[in-house]
């Protein structure tokens, strides 16, 4: 799946990632989500910087994660501006723990979107190894407060949704999943 999605043109991976951006910010508008936490696209991985913008137009407020390769966890942190990126773990944009505010433990986001190599139409979804989106939602799990759940949800080329992702008993199934076709609720 990575050399496949490697293997689009420039051209094409920026008019699918406009597509699916659109998409997921109608969905997220449209769900009222105040707050979404998003990663900052890699590679080939869906650009999701027109997301983010658009995000900020609407006054849905950013979250980022920034990687810890010494315990594979994630700390959070609001993201104002482009200016708060800088290369971090793995070479990907995380905010800068000098120029970003830390996102508060106590406060989940209303949406969590996620990247990863494959999806399915039943919430499966294929990542890079690491387990870092497995951590974070157990501790999400553990922190969910007045019975308000967080919302999964992956973000990724249409190309990219498979007719079934292995799964095991542990792995958590997302919500939802947009590409630049739209959303498909977890069946």
């Amino acid at each position: 799946m990575a050399a496949k999605r490697d293997s689009l043109a420039p051209e094409e991976r920026h008019r699918r990632s406009e597509e699916a951006c659109t998409r997921a910010a109608d969905w997220l508008s449209a769900a009222g989500a105040g707050s979404v936490m998003l990663y900052v696209g890699f590679r080939s991985e869906l650009d999701t910087r027109p997301l983010i913008a658009t995000c900020w137009s609407l006054g849905i407020e950013v979250i980022v994660p920034r990687s810890n390769p010494a315990d594979r966890s994630m700390e959070l942190f609001r993201l104002r501006s482009w200016e708060e990126l800088a290369a971090g773990a793995y070479g990907i944009l995380e905010p800068s723990p000098e120029l970003a505010a830390p996102w508060p433990d106590s406060r989940l986001p209303d949406i969590v979107v996620t990247p990863g190599l494959a999806f399915d139409r039943s919430g499966g979804r294929l990542g890079y190894g690491g387990g870092y989106y497995d951590r974070l939602r157990a501790r999400f799990d553990e922190a969910e407060q007045s019975g308000r759940a967080t919302q999964w949800v992956g973000l990724c080329y249409e190309f990219q949704l498979v007719s079934e992702v292995p799964m095991e008993d542990h792995d958590a199934r997302l919500h939802g999943l947009i590409t630049e076709t739209g959303y498909y609720a977890a069946e």
